[in-house]
């Protein structure tokens, strides 16, 4: 007995225990998705094997799958039973006892748990639930945990029972509510009582996934405990509480009491604080909500476009889950009122991505993606008629289609920046159309060299004359991509480039207002696609300030709002000083309104938080040393006499410089930025940076430079861009652009078709692009996320193999319908297992399929209970086929048996195997022959494999042998997984002497049999000379005598090898070498060995002469050495004598003796010559010489001599020729005595 934990595949009071094929009863704790628990008995080991199928069946592969690619094996070779686990739905590993998640579930409970499984969710995978327990309550959506990689892993939950229901969220990247600094997920609902969600993966990353509570209920959460639940399913909260759920603070804080007091409506605050809990002084910026009158029932926008005219914030176009797509809305808030209201008009097809912008009282919109697709549409709008008109430009040059790009207008010029192509890619273009002369044009631009992007944010600065993009998706090769925190300057005048100081935050799709001299950054998608996150999240909260002035960013407090307010997507816009943020997307499609309010200067209560608020993205200045002004109010509101009497808050010192930096890798773009850089060698430099040659400091310098210009090539990666530039040429092998060299004619300007042209899914992955099956669309594959930036692919392919799973139509088994979230399957009736598959829901097929007549019985979250492809039936009330027919096995008949090959599936055919009678089995899918004689090759084993020396003929019964040299040893390993059916191989060898005897020889690993034959020109007939004699070790003699050798005979003797299985290995030889002669061979190995023995003695005696010699020419070079040495002199210090010391008793003498100072006698040298090379030096001591019998020397004598050696100084460092100085000691047996020694050293040998 065990203890089973189950999620998934689960019924009410039983499950499914995993063992045979018993039901038992459990403990329910929720059903489908909840953890359910009971006492099962477990006895699933396949019987007489070592295997365990926790939740699944043992299937004998040896029977049922020998036919499977990878584990098919030749009739008559390995006949061992391989037994395996068929696991059942839900269940993974060898043992199926891994939970994930796969197929579709139908949860009918009043409130469960849905979890994609046990670690992390498996990499491109997809799976479904239904969540439909026909109650008439909605249900109920809290997510405990989610990770998925953003805008690549989504989930999507209808509000409904299939995809065409509407749509609530998509939801993708890391979500943890342990940390506020990540994104949570407010309660979703789903108010139709039903609710499909859907999740993929993709191949690349994965990651823990998610766990979702989902529960029945009126009213959100119960209301908390702290309200009424009424019939409309709101809540009437308790006092002191509000929220949809009744689990906010009414007054939070107690509204920081006193900073406020708490009313029935909320806080009141006192003067000089702020916010929703009054903790805010005023001096200090902070974010709030608004909560406007809606009189257009808004539903959730991103991608928008928004701008002010009047007293309006206009709203135009967007993505949305719930919009038409056939018309554009067009909506405006009033300040005034507080009020959001629709705009009647005629208007053209719905779009995002799109730009507009007012020029004399009307609106122009450029751009967009509709449906998906980009467009180069040009439309105004009056705003008094409230008309549209789409504009036709006057000559030849037109507008990109585009997506995902930003315009500004300047004098009487739109400006268009960058955005993303279907066929030109990521554009580094800028458009221009001039509103006077309505025509379009492509601006030659100089400066810095940048990169396209889409994403990106731009504004006007009026002070500058300069329009400011930061950020942006940008592309780095043809198949890949990065974020960008670039901050660009553009010179509308002079039309040049200037790359500013880099934000340090890397995003897109953010948004960008311009307030006092602040350029304000929030939000955005600032994920670079990794499988961990390092912080960088899907829907940011960002918020920076960049000082213009300074060129100096700050990273600003992101607003504390409820619901988290991470987003990207929206739009911002400047209203009587404050920053209004509308709508966006955060895996929920956003309608809210947040307006950021900056600090204001006067309430600022110290000198020193004054003048620290610009790092707050508030410029204050200091009048006369104590009043805290507004920059804007003093200038107009203060005489010039007083201007002495301000102070503002200096730059802060700047950062490191960021000349280094990947986007400066261009000479332009290297000396033309805000940081000071030069250009030396190929690489950017700070201005102070040492340069070996003469560094380059302007624009006018870097053309000169041929690097320089290929830098415009390079950052174009698509050929049509490429071909845009006629300096450069598209290299079709490394998918580049190069620059054209001086002199080179472009061979090829001609582009293959773009991956938007492709309208199918083989087409489209046979170019390398990538096929979105659910939006029929074919894009490049680095452009999937700006294709798709809301999750609007619900699953995609490279893969031509992969198509028919895009649709439904061509999913052939029940099974493999579900897996795609759009399809159900229609079952015939018949009982065999065969229907279609076609698009639908729970509900049945979709509208336009329901009068389809084949379908008798409609399955959508369950299959048919026999399954057995139309070539069996089943018992009655059984899953099992009775008998698979038409050359089919498996437990559904879903395979070919050995010798036939095909797909079975649904009613499809088994053929034989074409092989030409030398292979048992084939390919079950393609049909290719394992051939089971080595050396014959080909789909139908046709040819032979004279690559590898294999000759012969295998078609008519004949086969291919392997030509063996003669005299040579084979070595043949049949072990690799290439070679598992071959069972025999052939060899053949033709004898070239004729006068020698053939010697043969072969031996084998394992037992095998062999048949040995010859045949010759007079006698064409094969004769064999041995038959099925084992090869494990064999040997035989052919002699001269018998057999006619000799080419022109062509004797051939072949040898045939089979019955083996791999792995095998055989060693074989021909030959014809003659008998050794054993006298011949002493005679000569004896002689050359004495021959070797006088060389090497007659060597050994010169050797010793030659180094005789060397010794004797040494000892005179030593000696010249030593008697060159010039004359030099010292003082010594002499001990006395010994005294004659007294003979007496043992304990006298060694009283006398231990008495005595006792002292080393050491001999130390007075000089130390080194040699030339430092390897050895002549060395000199004194010697004392001796005196006899007498204590001192004889009269006229020294008693001293100078004494020389030659040494080696083996690598040690020289020692000092004296000993340290010592403290003098008085002793009665020393005394001193200066000697001047003049000598010269050849004097003493």
């Amino acid at each position: 007995m065990q203890w089973l934990a189950c999620r998934g595949l689960c019924y009410v009071g039983l499950v499914r225990s995993g063992c045979g094929v018993r039901w038992t009863s459990v403990i329910l704790v929720g059903l489908f998705g909840s953890w359910i628990f009971g006492s099962v008995e477990c006895g699933r080991n396949c019987t007489g094997y070592d295997i365990k199928c926790v939740n699944g069946q043992c299937v004998d592969e040896s029977q049922t799958m020998r036919s499977k690619v990878n584990d098919s094996r030749s009739s008559g070779v390995n006949k061992t039973p391989k037994v395996s686990c068929q696991c059942d739905p839900l269940w993974s590993g060898l043992s199926c006892d891994i939970f994930t998640c796969s197929g579709r579930m139908h949860l009918q409970s009043s409130s469960g748990v849905i979890t994609d499984g046990t670690g992390n969710y498996t990499t491109d995978n997809k799976c479904t639930w239904l969540i439909d327990g026909g109650l008439d309550l909605p249900v109920r959506l809290r997510f405990k945990e989610f990770a998925t990689e953003c805008s690549w892993d989504h989930l999507y939950i209808f509000d409904g029972n299939s995809v065409s229901a509407p749509l609530i969220a998509v939801l993708s990247g890391m979500i943890i509510p342990q940390n506020s600094q990540n994104y949570v997920i407010p309660e979703l609902t789903a108010s139709s009582g039903s609710a499909y969600i859907y999740f993929y993966s993709d191949a690349a990353y994965n990651m823990s996934g998610f766990t979702i509570e989902y529960k029945y209920s009126l009213c959100s959460n119960n209301c908390s405990g702290r309200g009424v639940c009424h019939d409309n399913g709101s809540c009437n909260c308790d006092p002191g509480w509000a929220g949809l759920s009744c689990d906010a603070p009414l007054c939070p804080g107690n509204c920081s009491f006193p900073n406020g007091t708490c009313q029935t409506d909320g806080c009141n605050c006192s003067s000089g604080f702020q916010g929703i809990d009054c903790s805010i002084p005023l001096y200090k910026s902070h974010w709030t909500t608004v909560k406007y009158q809606d009189r257009v029932g808004m539903s959730g926008v991103a991608s928008h476009s928004s701008f002010l005219y009047g007293k309006y914030l206009w709203l135009v176009g967007g993505y949305s889950f719930q919009l038409p797509t056939n018309s554009l809305r067009i909506l405006r808030y009033d300040f005034e009122q507080n009020i959001l209201e629709n705009v009647s008009s005629v208007a053209p097809a719905a779009r995002y991505g799109h730009s507009t912008v007012v020029y004399k009282n009307v609106m122009y919109m450029y751009g967009g993606a509709v449906k998906n697709t980009a467009t180069d549409e040009f439309w105004e709008f009056n705003f008094t008629s409230s008309l549209w008109n789409q504009v036709v430009a006057v000559g030849t040059t037109k507008p990109f289609e585009t997506v995902g790009h930003t315009a500004q207008v300047v004098g009487s010029l739109l400006f268009v920046f960058f955005g993303h192509s279907p066929t030109y890619g990521f554009l580094n273009t800028v458009q221009c159309y001039s509103f006077e002369n309505r025509t379009w044009s492509i601006l030659t631009t100089s400066g810095a060299i940048v990169k396209g992007v889409y994403g990106a944010s731009s504004v006007f600065d009026n002070v500058n004359r300069v329009i400011l993009i930061h950020g942006g998706y940008q592309s780095e090769s043809f198949n890949t991509y990065s974020l960008s925190d670039s901050l660009l300057a553009f010179d509308p005048v002079n039309l040049s480039w200037k790359i500013l100081r880099g934000s340090g935050q890397y995003k897109y799709l953010h948004s960008a207002s311009l307030l006092g001299r602040y350029m304000f950054v929030f939000g955005g998608n600032t994920h670079n696609d990794t499988s961990v996150s390092q912080g960088a999240k899907c829907y940011s909260l960002n918020f920076m300030a960049y000082d213009i002035d300074c060129d100096q960013w700050y990273v600003l407090d992101p607003p504390d709002l409820d619901p988290d307010p991470s987003r990207f997507g929206h739009s911002a816009a400047v209203y009587n000083d404050e920053i209004f943020v509308f709508g966006g997307f955060n895996g929920l499609l956003l309608s809210d309104l947040l307006v950021y309010k900056p600090g204001n200067c006067e309430s600022a209560p110290t000198r020193e938080i004054c003048l620290s608020m610009k790092s707050s993205g508030v410029s204050c200045v200091l009048f006369n040393q104590s009043e805290c002004l507004n920059p804007d109010f003093a200038g107009k509101n203060l005489s010039l006499s007083n201007m002495d009497m301000i102070k503002e808050a200096a730059c802060p010192t700047p950062p490191l410089s960021v000349c280094e930096k990947e986007k400066l890798k261009a000479c332009s773009s290297c000396v033309v930025n805000s940081q000071e850089c030069v250009w030396c060698e190929s690489e950017c430099l700070p201005r102070n940076a040492s340069c070996a040659t003469s560094e380059i400091t302007s624009e006018s310098q870097c053309y000169a430079n041929s690097s320089h210009n290929s830098m415009e090539c390079i950052y174009l990666h698509n050929c049509f861009a490429c071909s845009l530039n006629p300096a450069c040429l598209w290299n079709v092998v490394t998918h580049r652009c190069e620059l054209l060299q001086s002199g080179q004619m472009p061979l090829n300007k001609t582009c293959e078709d773009s991956c938007s042209v492709h309208s199918s899914c083989e087409n489209c992955t046979g170019a390398s692009c990538m096929w979105c099956g659910s939006q029929l669309q074919c894009v490049e594959s680095n452009a999937y996320v700006t294709s798709f930036p809301y999750g609007q692919c619900m699953e995609w392919t490279t893969q031509t193999s992969r198509c028919p799973a895009t649709r439904c139509a061509d999913l052939k088994s029940c099974s493999s319908c579900q897996q795609n979230p759009m399809c159900g399957w229609g079952d015939d009736g018949t009982n065999t297992g065969l229907g279609q598959c076609t698009e639908g829901g729970l509900d049945g097929p979709a509208a336009s399929l329901r009068n389809f007549s084949v379908l008798t019985d409609w399955y959508f979250t369950s299959c048919p209970q026999c399954q057995c492809n139309g070539h069996s039936e089943c018992s009655r009330n059984s899953s099992v086929c009775l008998s698979c027919g038409d050359m089919t096995t498996g437990l559904n008949c879903e395979k070919c048996m050995d010798g036939f090959w095909g797909n079975p599936i649904v009613g499809g055919n088994c053929t034989a195997c074409e092989c030409n009678n030398q292979a048992d089995v084939c390919n079950s899918t393609t049909g290719v022959c394992y051939c089971r004689t080595r050396g014959i090759v080909g789909d139908r084993c046709q040819e032979c494999d004279k690559a590898h020396k294999y000759y012969g003929d295998p078609l008519n019964g004949g086969t291919c042998y392997y030509e063996m040299a003669i005299d040579w040893i084979f070595t043949f390993n049949l072990s690799s997984e290439e070679n598992r059916y071959y069972t025999q191989i052939n060899f053949m060898n033709i004898p070239p002497s004729k006068d020698k005897d053939v010697d043969f020889s072969i031996s084998c690993s394992a037992d095998a049999s062999m048949n040995i034959s010859v045949k010759t020109v007079t006698d064409a007939e094969e004769k064999f000379l041995f038959l099925n004699e084992s090869c494990l070790s064999f040997t035989s003699k052919f002699s001269h005598k018998v057999y006619i050798f000799g080419p022109e005979y062509n004797t051939t003797f072949y040898v045939y090898v089979y019955n083996f299985q791999t792995p095998f290995t055989l060693q074989m030889y021909f030959s014809q070498n003659e008998p050794l002669d054993l006298f011949r061979f002493f005679i000569t190995f004896f002689s050359c060995f004495f021959s070797l023995l006088l060389i090497a003695f007659v060597s050994w005696k010169l050797k010793q002469r030659y180094d005789q010699y060397r010794r004797g020419q040494r000892h005179i070079q030593e000696m010249a050495q030593m008697a060159n040495r010039p004359f030099s002199s010292c003082i010594l210090e002499l001990d006395s004598p010994l005294e004659s010391q007294p003979v007496g008793s043992r304990e006298q003498l060694l009283q006398w003796s231990s008495g005595r100072r006792k002292r080393e006698c050491k001999a130390t040298p007075v000089t130390v010559e080194p040699l030339f090379g430092q390897k050895a030096a002549v060395l000199s001591v004194i010697v004392r010489m001796p005196k006899g019998d007498e204590d001192y020397t004889p009269s006229d004598q020294s008693g001293l001599a100078i004494g020389s050696a030659l040494v080696t100084l083996c690598g040690h460092s020289r020692q000092a020729s004296t000993d340290p100085a010592k403290p003098e000691k008085t002793s009665k047996h020393r005394k001193k005595t200066d000697v001047v020694i003049t000598n010269n050293s050849s004097d003493i040998i």
